[in-house]
Protein backbone atom coordinates (compact mmCIF):
# COMPACT_ATOMS: atom_id res chain seq x y z
CA UNK A 1 0.00 0.00 0.00
CA UNK A 2 1.33 3.45 -1.10
CA UNK A 3 1.88 5.59 1.79
CA UNK A 4 -0.23 9.44 0.86
CA UNK A 5 1.44 12.43 2.66
CA UNK A 6 -0.20 15.74 3.14
CA UNK A 7 1.75 18.33 1.65
CA UNK A 8 3.80 19.33 4.92
CA UNK A 9 5.70 15.21 4.78
CA UNK A 10 5.99 15.96 0.73
CA UNK A 11 7.80 18.84 1.38
CA UNK A 12 9.74 17.54 4.08
CA UNK A 13 10.97 14.13 2.34
CA UNK A 14 11.66 16.36 -0.79
CA UNK A 15 13.96 18.29 1.54
CA UNK A 16 15.41 15.13 2.97
CA UNK A 17 15.84 13.51 -0.14
CA UNK A 18 17.32 16.42 -1.67
CA UNK A 19 20.03 16.44 1.18
CA UNK A 20 21.10 13.17 1.06
CA UNK A 21 21.31 13.07 -2.74
CA UNK A 22 23.53 16.39 -2.54
CA UNK A 23 25.53 14.36 0.39
CA UNK A 24 25.82 11.08 -2.33
CA UNK A 25 26.93 13.51 -4.83
CA UNK A 26 29.89 15.04 -3.04
CA UNK A 27 30.96 11.83 -1.86
CA UNK A 28 30.93 10.24 -5.49
CA UNK A 29 32.78 13.12 -6.67
CA UNK A 30 35.45 12.50 -4.23
CA UNK A 31 35.54 8.83 -4.79
CA UNK A 32 35.99 10.37 -9.06
CA UNK A 33 38.50 12.57 -7.87
CA UNK A 34 40.43 9.92 -5.88
CA UNK A 35 40.31 7.24 -8.82
CA UNK A 36 41.62 9.54 -11.57
CA UNK A 37 44.26 10.80 -9.17
CA UNK A 38 45.12 7.21 -8.99
CA UNK A 39 44.82 6.16 -12.30
CA UNK A 40 44.97 8.94 -14.59
CA UNK A 41 49.23 9.02 -14.42
CA UNK A 42 48.87 4.89 -15.36
CA UNK A 43 46.79 5.27 -18.11
CA UNK A 44 48.75 8.49 -19.83
CA UNK A 45 51.81 6.28 -19.27
CA UNK A 46 50.47 3.45 -21.01
CA UNK A 47 48.91 5.35 -24.04
CA UNK A 48 51.93 7.34 -24.48
CA UNK A 49 53.86 3.83 -23.89
CA UNK A 50 51.54 2.94 -27.53
CA UNK A 51 52.26 6.36 -28.69
CA UNK A 52 49.62 8.13 -27.89
CA UNK A 53 48.39 11.34 -25.73
CA UNK A 54 44.91 10.04 -25.42
CA UNK A 55 42.23 7.25 -26.64
CA UNK A 56 41.62 4.18 -24.63
CA UNK A 57 44.21 1.88 -22.88
CA UNK A 58 43.79 -1.09 -20.77
CA UNK A 59 45.79 -1.49 -17.94
CA UNK A 60 45.84 -3.88 -14.64
CA UNK A 61 45.42 -3.22 -11.14
CA UNK A 62 45.31 -6.17 -8.35
CA UNK A 63 43.47 -8.56 -9.88
CA UNK A 64 41.13 -6.03 -11.87
CA UNK A 65 41.53 -5.20 -15.73
CA UNK A 66 40.57 -1.52 -16.44
CA UNK A 67 39.43 0.14 -19.46
CA UNK A 68 40.58 3.99 -18.99
CA UNK A 69 39.75 6.47 -21.75
CA UNK A 70 41.63 10.08 -21.47
CA UNK A 71 39.54 12.25 -23.61
CA UNK A 72 41.15 15.30 -25.32
CA UNK A 73 39.80 18.96 -26.20
CA UNK A 74 40.93 20.80 -28.38
CA UNK A 75 41.50 24.95 -28.06
CA UNK A 76 42.07 26.97 -31.45
CA UNK A 77 44.07 30.59 -30.54
CA UNK A 78 41.57 32.14 -32.67
CA UNK A 79 43.18 35.47 -33.23
CA UNK A 80 46.33 33.44 -34.70
CA UNK A 81 44.33 30.70 -36.49
CA UNK A 82 42.46 33.70 -38.55
CA UNK A 83 45.53 35.24 -39.28
CA UNK A 84 46.91 31.62 -40.12
CA UNK A 85 44.32 30.96 -42.51
CA UNK A 86 44.22 34.64 -43.99
CA UNK A 87 47.61 33.26 -45.50
CA UNK A 88 46.90 29.99 -46.82
CA UNK A 89 44.99 29.85 -50.45
CA UNK A 90 41.18 30.91 -50.00
CA UNK A 91 39.94 27.72 -50.92
CA UNK A 92 42.17 26.05 -48.38
CA UNK A 93 41.16 28.27 -45.64
CA UNK A 94 37.75 27.96 -46.69
CA UNK A 95 38.11 24.15 -46.60
CA UNK A 96 39.82 23.66 -42.85
CA UNK A 97 38.72 26.68 -41.43
CA UNK A 98 35.27 27.54 -39.84
CA UNK A 99 33.23 30.60 -39.50
CA UNK A 100 34.12 30.10 -35.38
CA UNK A 101 37.77 30.21 -36.59
CA UNK A 102 38.32 26.41 -36.01
CA UNK A 103 39.77 23.78 -37.82
CA UNK A 104 37.47 20.48 -37.61
CA UNK A 105 40.31 17.54 -35.84
CA UNK A 106 39.83 15.63 -38.69
CA UNK A 107 40.78 17.90 -41.32
CA UNK A 108 43.49 18.60 -39.30
CA UNK A 109 44.68 15.03 -38.87
CA UNK A 110 44.41 14.62 -42.55
CA UNK A 111 46.10 18.01 -43.37
CA UNK A 112 49.04 17.96 -45.60
CA UNK A 113 52.40 18.52 -43.75
CA UNK A 114 52.39 22.24 -45.26
CA UNK A 115 49.18 22.83 -43.61
CA UNK A 116 49.24 21.17 -40.86
CA UNK A 117 52.60 22.33 -39.35
CA UNK A 118 51.05 26.08 -39.89
CA UNK A 119 48.15 25.16 -37.94
CA UNK A 120 49.93 23.50 -35.12
CA UNK A 121 51.32 27.12 -33.87
CA UNK A 122 47.16 27.64 -33.15
CA UNK A 123 46.19 24.28 -31.71
CA UNK A 124 46.10 23.51 -27.67
CA UNK A 125 45.38 20.06 -26.91
CA UNK A 126 43.54 20.06 -23.46
CA UNK A 127 42.27 16.77 -21.27
CA UNK A 128 38.70 17.04 -21.93
CA UNK A 129 37.91 13.90 -19.29
CA UNK A 130 39.06 11.04 -18.07
CA UNK A 131 36.80 7.78 -16.92
CA UNK A 132 37.56 4.19 -16.10
CA UNK A 133 35.68 1.02 -15.96
CA UNK A 134 36.35 -2.63 -14.35
CA UNK A 135 35.97 -4.74 -17.31
CA UNK A 136 34.82 -8.07 -16.62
Amino acid sequence: MVNIMDSTELFDRRDELREVISGLKEELKSVEEQISDTYMQVARDALRADGKDFGTTHIVSGNKKLKAVVRKKVVWDQKKLFNTLDTLDPDDARHYGKLSVSVEERKYTTAPPAIRQKLEECRTVEIAGFSIEVES
